[in-house]
């Protein structure tokens, strides 16, 4: 009776190992890997400013190409700058005193949109901005622009 039971133990054992050892491996995806294609990225395109303005708000927003890269990996940081009245001469990117990231405010596979907005503008208030986007590889940088806020 014994010696049944042992051979009973072993033999469950053996079949067990033989089961789980039969499935498939998949060599291919590493756990940790990127999931980007980084081979063959290109600089993100600017495409469009979105900027909307009311009587007390601002939303900055613009739209990149991904340069082949997923949208998970986009960001974009808005510089700017707030004056009161027209200033004499066009701003500099070195005169924009703020730094912000944006979000993501829409997406699509080969394009990302992205908006920071805020609120407690005077009306006639001028914001110069630029947008600096990158993606896993590469940045890219707008000129300076600027939008005025409705009376």
């Amino acid at each position: 009776m014994k010696i049944i039971k042992y051979l009973t133990i072993i033999l469950i054992s053996f079949s067990s190992i033989l089961v789980t050892s039969c499935g498939e491996e998949n060599d291919d995806i590493l756990i940790g890997e990127e999931t980007s294609p980084s081979q063959n990225l290109s600089r993100p395109e600017f495409d469009k400013y979105l900027t909307t303005t009311t009587m007390s708000d601002v939303s900055l927003r613009c739209r990149f190409t991904n340069g082949g890269d997923t949208w998970e990996n986009m960001k974009c940081t808005v510089h700017w700058r707030k004056y009161t009245s027209k200033p004499s001469s066009t701003p500099k990117a070195s005169d924009m005193n703020k730094h912000e990231s944006m979000r993501i405010y829409a997406t699509t596979s080969t394009k990302t949109t992205f908006d920071k907005t805020h609120t407690g503008f005077s009306g006639g208030n001028y914001v110069y901005y630029y947008f600096e986007c990158s993606n896993s590889k590469y940045t890219t940088k707008t000129d300076v622009t600027y939008c005025i806020v409705k009376r």
